[in-house]
């Protein structure tokens, strides 16, 4: 009963594993990565086999032995294929005789279990024992006692994948890419770890013959690896080889040892108690499982967790800061996370404090307290896109020429290696210095490209070390809630102003308590692009409303980065969810008015409204559809879409956060939709600001009392349209015409050279 429930958790486990492969297929020039199908293969093999296994003495002898032939035939067909696919990594293409020669060597395989495996039986004392004749005779035999049981081992396990691996090695040396070469020796590692595997089993059923029907257990970290290697994207460093050596013999290997030893001691106990024999089990494993977690927690602490390839540990550690603490303990803890990952001796943070000068807020080693001189080479830098800059590009990059003196000067001053600038647009608020490595080795390539990609998380611990915990701002709270209040106002007015004469844009943020966690922004993307964002954080007060300012920050930053929409709001949903309070959740929109095509495309991300007014209809409809909270799950890709809508002449698209819609009047009567709806056909001949202000009145008007919650509405009106301007065009043209037989000839052509001018700029103007 045992072996069947190990079976049984071999085969759920290879199931998992396939699933899990499948989702994140590595494509190769010649078709899916084979070891996907190898993986499917042993998977249905293990549970054919674990069905079997359950029919014992449930069917006739013979039938059960065809069974089992059956399984080992899948299991050779899985060993060729396994080995054939070894020259296929190399090569990354098949040819139709690698195909003809491995289905031949399949079909033998289907010959030599079915004819000269004679009679298989499987029992919980004896495990699988197979009757099979030797091959050789006479005296031959004494030198090579081989059945055909032993040749089918020999031949599947050891010589054919020895061969196609030795093939596979000598091609990666001629043409293959440093990563393609490693891949080899990892794949290499696989076929060791089977051999190593086997010849255990082999050993352990010498003292227990019943463990043989676990032979499957010796394919699955033979899998593992090969699946190791194929997700592997870069060639590891030296330091990572020892990391992942030291962790797959400390948290694997050893274990494993210790785990199997442990079965074998105690199975002896099933033959007086099987509850004595599953609790000792039990207890066993998770002793093990106990030390194991140990030695992970001692090994993740030391350098020998922390591979050069840290870019996964250095994001996860990012994420895990806690702001609710103290500024200096933030700060060290954050100096360890790059000490840790990135080997810097020393870090230091520099917040602007004015007149061209930088004053210092924490630093791991003595450094001067203030910088002066560099605020012009780093609005420079931000000027030119660069906001984070290692000393190995002074040399290297040649667009850094113009300030490679200023550049050497400040790096010998500040005895840094690599700085980070922290901006908001293109105010620089400070300055993250980080020193040389511990072993005196400058930052690389692969430093800067990890920090450009993290650079979010710099600039909330920068933003934190600057406006939260000040030691000099925060006096009292009165005035700490006064200056929030005005930092934040000025951060919410910070928009670029639509300037477009197809739109007229215009919104309203009102806080019902001073400051808020609400705010509509817009972003000129393109002279034909502009993206609009309405957002409402959970929360109130100075929580929210700094959550808003960081988030209204990272998604200009993330623009910059980004060019796909939807991909933008899933790396935001990403960073409310790792870096805000714990909690936090974001209801708003995000859209992109694209003038070219007179088309919005938006994604509903909770917003409780978005309306569309058309002039034709001179009705309002809702167009939000259905939508999904950020913060709330960690990918939110399947949950959000993007639709679109074509805009026409006078059309109206209103968006407002749940302020305007749940608010009460003093009779408990909600505000609601439909007074939004009627008040936008009313006042549709307003500008898009005078829009916004008209509904907020209206609101204050039916309440007539304090507000209950914040309250932010955007108002997008579009002015004209492609369609309208050829239509107008036309209009002129026929009127023009008309009239062109009644005038002289130099009237005629004044009238033409004023059409002229007027469609020149129009869509189509040459047809027209």
């Amino acid at each position: 009963m045992i072996f069947l429930v190990i079976n049984l958790f071999f085969a759920l486990f290879l199931i998992y594993e396939t699933i899990s492969v499948e989702k994140k297929e590595n494509v190769y020039e010649g078709g899916s990565n084979p070891v996907i199908s190898n993986l499917m293969l042993m998977a249905i093999n293990v549970c054919f086999f674990t069905l079997v296994i359950s029919l014992q003495g449930k069917t006739t002898a013979m039938l059960f032995s065809t069974l089992v032939k059956f399984c080992f035939v899948l299991e050779g067909c899985m060993l060729l294929n396994m080995a054939f696919s070894l020259p296929y990594f190399a090569w990354k293409y098949t040819t139709s005789l690698t195909i003809f020669v491995k289905t031949l060597l399949q079909i033998g395989v289907l010959f030599l279990v079915m004819i000269n495996f004679k009679n298989v039986r499987i029992s919980d004392v004896n495990g699988i024992e197979i009757n099979s004749a030797y091959i050789f005779s006479g005296l031959t035999r004494k030198y090579f006692p081989w059945t055909w049981v032993t040749l089918y081992n020999i031949l599947l396990k050891y010589v054919i994948p020895s061969f196609m691996a030795l093939v596979m090695l000598l091609q990666n040396e001629r043409t293959a890419t440093k990563l393609e070469r490693y891949k080899g020796y990892i794949y290499v590692m696989a076929l060791l770890s089977m051999w190593f595997l086997s010849f255990c089993l082999d050993l352990a059923t010498r003292y227990v013959s019943a463990f043989s029907v676990l032979h499957y257990g010796i394919y699955i970290p033979m899998f593992v690896i090969f699946i190791y290697g194929a997700k592997m994207n870069s060639a590891p460093s030296g330091r990572s080889i020892v990391s992942f050596t030291v962790k797959s013999i400390s948290l694997y290997f050893l274990p494993a040892v210790v785990m199997g030893g442990l079965f074998m001691f105690l199975y002896p106990l099933t033959q007086a108690s099987k509850l004595v024999f599953i609790i000792a089990t039990f207890v066993g494993a998770a002793a093990i499982v106990f030390v194991i977690n140990s030695i992970s927690l001692i090994i993740s602490r030391s350098k020998l967790g922390h591979s050069s390839d840290y870019a996964l540990a250095f994001e996860k550690a990012l994420a895990s800061i806690d702001y609710s603490g103290e500024m200096d303990d933030i700060a060290e803890n954050m100096f360890q996370i790059f000490k840790q990952n990135a080997e810097s001796s020393s870090m230091s943070v520099y917040i602007n404090g004015g007149n061209d000068t930088f004053e210092l807020a924490y630093a791991s080693q003595k450094r001067s307290k203030q910088l002066v001189g560099f605020a012009n080479l780093c609005r420079s830098l931000l000027n030119d896109g660069r906001n984070i800059v290692a000393s190995f590009q002074i040399e290297s990059d040649n667009n850094l020429v113009e300030y490679r003196s200023e550049l050497k000067k400040f790096f010998a001053e500040t005895k840094s290696d690599i700085f980070f600038i922290l901006n908001e647009g293109r105010d620089v608020h400070g300055l993250i210095l980080l020193g040389i490595k511990e072993n005196n080795e400058h930052y690389k390539e692969y430093d800067l490209n990890v920090f450009k990609k993290l650079y979010s998380y710099f600039f909330v611990f920068g933003y934190y070390m600057r406006n939260i915990s000040n030691k000099e701002i925060i006096g009292t709270v009165n005035r700490e809630l006064r200056m929030s209040s005005q930092i934040i106002t000025s951060i919410q007015d910070n928009i670029d102003i639509l300037n477009n004469p197809k739109m007229d844009a215009g919104c309203i943020m009102v806080p019902a308590h001073n400051i808020g966690g609400e705010f509509v922004d817009m972003i000129r993307l393109t002279d034909t692009r502009h993206m609009f964002v309405v957002g409402d954080l959970s929360g109130k007060g100075i929580a929210a409303s700094m959550n808003m300012v960081i988030l209204k920050q990272i998604i200009r930053a993330y623009l910059s980065e980004t060019h796909d929409f939807k991909q933008l709001v899933v790396k935001v949903n990403r960073f409310i969810r790792d870096n805000l309070q714990k909690g936090t959740i974001f209801e708003g929109m995000f859209a992109i008015v694209n003038f070219e095509n007179d088309t919005m495309y938006y994604i509903n991300c909770g917003i409780p409204a978005i309306l569309l007014y058309t002039e034709s209809y001179n009705n309002v409809i809702e167009i939000q559809g259905s939508g999904h909270i950020l913060g709330f799950v960690k990918d939110i890709s399947p949950y959000i879409s993007i639709k679109q809508i074509k805009l026409n002449k006078n059309d109206i698209v209103l968006a407002c956060t749940d302020g305007l819609i749940e608010s009460h009047s003093l009779r408990g009567e909600k505000f609601g939709k439909e007074r939004i709806q009627r008040y936008m056909v009313a006042n549709a001949m307003y500008p898009a600001h005078r829009m916004a202000q008209f509904e907020y009145d209206e609101l204050v008007k039916f309440m007539s009392h304090e507000m209950e919650d914040d309250v932010s509405v955007l108002v997008m009106k579009y002015l004209k349209s492609n369609a309208s301007e050829k239509a107008e065009a036309e209009a002129m043209k026929a009127k023009m015409y008309d009239s062109l037989g009644n005038i002289d000839s130099e009237d005629a052509i004044k009238q033409f050279e004023k059409f002229e001018n007027f469609v020149q700029n129009i869509e189509g103007s040459e047809e027209v």
